[in-house]
């Protein structure tokens, strides 16, 4: 083969086109126009054969103009990219393909699918059981101990996932839930599973799982900790279920993940909304946060956050408190630097806030340190809000702290006044700076105005005005 290429190297000029044919015709396409009737050059054969012509007769002795040698060196890039291409497709097709699933997980699969069945036996009045039903635990525990069985077994196929690849990490394991946009009553409820994965560290993966009702707020939720073993295998190394069962006596943050029912001393059980990868320790110890909301209607979410750190044992909780927010909140937990900002409801003392409204805004900072987690609280994104609470609720007799909040002329005005403040709308800032005015509307149509001055940097009231 190389033999008839050479006979014909005459015929490719020094500028690197090809006698008889116009200049930007390439040698390689010569050679397999030419032969590959006969000799059925392979596209890398025939450039491995240019390759070796152009390098013979384009870099001679002779001196080659300059437009002519930009067209030969683009000849020998062209040639090399086909080579480099050409090698990543054959090594591609001589790797052995990757089952999708195992037999192993097919058996996963089967179990499973027994779980949903017993989960979705009807029980009284032709409904599907509470998750706290006395028989439907023990078929969640088994619900569990199989997506932590199936997590492992999909990564150990999936060493390198991508991120829409982990997103999907159930979706041979369990069918999609059936849940209609608007509510059918000729619809039963069912339960159904979904969940994903995130990557924390090398080879260390937070699961979330959770079990949904169709067409209702009932849900249940866990996270996991997948990592290697000793072996080289994923394995489900921790889960937050056996730690919360231990503090599920208490009533404390940590054991809401082990309750079930509904409206006792939670609304309802958390289900883990996302899962956000942290700046490590400075040991480089993973860290990652929990962000979870209740099951449960309402316009207004109970909501909890907690910060974990994974040592290769298990995670160790360094921050998790609950919160509120509005369910239609646009705004997202963010990292910005070494802060990680949470978007909330905030909570006042002397009036409150209807479900349906998103104010009071506000913002739940903690800063991620190498060594530790530092709580910087909650803060109004008007903060005059805050400021007219502190005030009302001192003038109400909620608080006794007057001095150095208004004049006494305003405290005995606010005392006097007959209102109601019962729910707040919104605020409107008039006016801002080292004097400054805002007005509040509450939802039965009460409007407050107030008007204040900076003393050492805080609110000093010198007029209030009911409207």
């Amino acid at each position: 083969m190389f033999g008839i290429a050479h006979a014909d190297v005459s015929q490719i000029t020094l500028g690197g086109g090809i006698a008889g044919h116009s200049p930007d015709v390439s040698a390689m396409h010569f050679l397999n126009s030419r032969y590959s009737p006969y000799l059925r050059v392979r596209r890398c054969d025939s450039a491995i054969i240019a390759l070796m012509i152009l390098l013979t007769t384009g870099f001679g002795s002779e001196a080659i103009e300059g437009s002519k040698m930009f067209r030969q060196i683009r000849y020998v890039a062209a040639v090399l990219i086909v080579l480099v291409s050409d090698g990543i497709m054959l090594y591609a097709a001589s790797q052995p393909a990757v089952p999708s699933i195992t037999p192993q997980m097919t058996a996963m699969i089967d179990a499973h699918r027994a779980v949903m069945d017993r989960m979705n036996t009807p029980g009284e009045g032709s409904k599907v059981r509470p998750l706290d039903d006395a028989q439907i635990r023990p078929v969640l525990t088994q619900g569990w101990k199989l997506a932590g069985e199936w997590a492992s077994a999909w990564l150990d196929l999936h060493p390198a996932p991508l991120a829409r690849d982990l997103e999907n990490l159930f979706m041979d394991f369990s069918p999609p839930p059936h849940d209609p946009d608007v509510y059918d009553p000729n619809l039963h409820d069912l339960y159904s599973m979904a969940g994903s994965a995130t990557r924390i560290a090398t080879d260390v993966y937070v699961v979330r799982a959770a079990y949904e009702e169709s067409q209702s707020a009932n849900a249940a939720s866990t996270f996991f900790v997948v990592a290697r073993d000793a072996n080289g295998h994923f394995v489900s190394k921790w889960s937050i279920i056996p730690i919360a069962e231990r503090h599920f006596r208490e009533r404390d943050e940590i054991g809401l993940w082990a309750f079930l029912g509904s409206c006792a001393y939670y609304c309802g059980p958390l289900v883990v909304q996302q899962v956000i990868p942290l700046p490590p320790s400075e040991k480089g110890e993973p860290r990652f946060a929990i962000d979870a909301f209740q099951a449960t209607n309402g316009n207004t979410l109970m909501k909890q956050l907690g910060v974990w750190q994974w040592n290769g044992a298990e995670a160790k909780n360094l921050v998790i408190r609950s919160y509120k927010l509005y369910i239609d909140e646009d705004r997202e937990i963010q990292i910005v630097g070494n802060l990680l900002t949470v978007p909330t409801k905030e909570e006042t003392s002397s009036f409150s806030s209807y479900g349906c409204c998103a104010e009071p805004r506000g913002m739940w900072i903690l800063r991620i340190n190498p060594n530790n987690v530092q709580d910087l609280g909650h803060h109004f994104l008007q903060p005059q809000i805050q400021w007219a609470d502190r005030l009302l609720a001192a003038s109400g007799g909620k608080t006794t702290v007057t001095v150095g909040l208004a004049s006494p002329s305003v405290i005995a005005y606010l005392r006097r006044a007959k209102f109601d403040a019962d729910s707040i709308d919104e605020c409107h800032v008039l006016s801002s700076g080292k004097k400054g005015a805002f007005e509040i509307s509450f939802g039965v149509g009460t409007k407050l105005w107030f008007a204040y001055e900076l003393r050492d940097g805080q609110p000093y009231f010198t007029h209030v005005r009911v409207e």
